[in-house]
């Protein structure tokens, strides 16, 4: 996957630049992603630190109509409360901007096998506000059905769900239905847009929501 970098500092740049040369990524700045000279199946690298939350909004714009785009949030002082809003709107991954080479190499590589990276307690702060989000709007709206927001999908999709559910990556979920990991890409983003569901937690966590009504 392409591999793009987003900051307005030139230390930082610097430095992921270096962890990445091998990699050839791209520097471009956040008015790059609406001009449509893009990779759409790529990686952004973002500093939130330096481009702000209001820059970083149009970040997640990109990813809204392209689900496939992979983001990974670096930030100079992670905390718990901006960790989860990110990861809310869409963040495959949420670091800190100085951690080491391989650890750095680590975060890439877990995103592009199809899973989140984060601190273990602040996934565990996600998993909560999720579901504390979905109890809210289980008082305010009378129940749906269980086929409700998955009756639009393809047999092969809903197949793909349920392994999903099972906390798998990509990988191990094109290994059990005997397809390729760019095969389970492509019915994932099918998925994304025809659900409404914006990222990979949030469409496990709904799974198992209508899985028990």
């Amino acid at each position: 996957m392409q591999l793009y970098l987003i900051a307005q500092q030139n230390s930082v740049l610097e430095r992921w630049g270096f962890f990445l040369k091998e990699s050839s990524p791209h520097v471009i700045e956040v008015s790059d992603l609406s001009s449509g000279q893009i990779e759409t199946d790529c990686i952004l690298i973002v500093h939130l630190s330096s481009i702000g939350m209001e820059q970083c909004d149009e970040v997640f714009n990109f990813k809204k109509r392209n689900p496939t785009a992979l983001i990974v949030i670096c930030t100079d002082v992670p905390n718990e409360q901006e960790g989860v809003k990110v990861l809310q709107f869409g963040a495959n991954g949420y670091t800190n901007t100085y951690i080491t080479d391989s650890l750095f190499s680590e975060v890439i590589a877990t995103v592009e096998a199809g899973n989140i990276w984060v601190g273990p307690e602040l996934l565990q702060s996600l998993l909560k506000h999720l579901l504390v989000d979905a109890s809210d709007k289980e008082q305010k709206h009378a129940p749906r059905s269980p086929d409700d927001i998955f009756e639009g999908l393809s047999s092969r999709e809903k197949e793909v769900v349920s392994v999903l559910v099972t906390g798998v990556s990509n990988k191990t979920i094109a290994r059990e239905l005997d397809i390729t990991e760019r095969t389970v890409k492509a019915h994932l983003s099918s998925i994304f847009q025809k659900t409404g569901i914006a990222d990979r937690i949030s469409l496990i966590l709904r799974a198992k929501e209508q899985s028990r009504l």
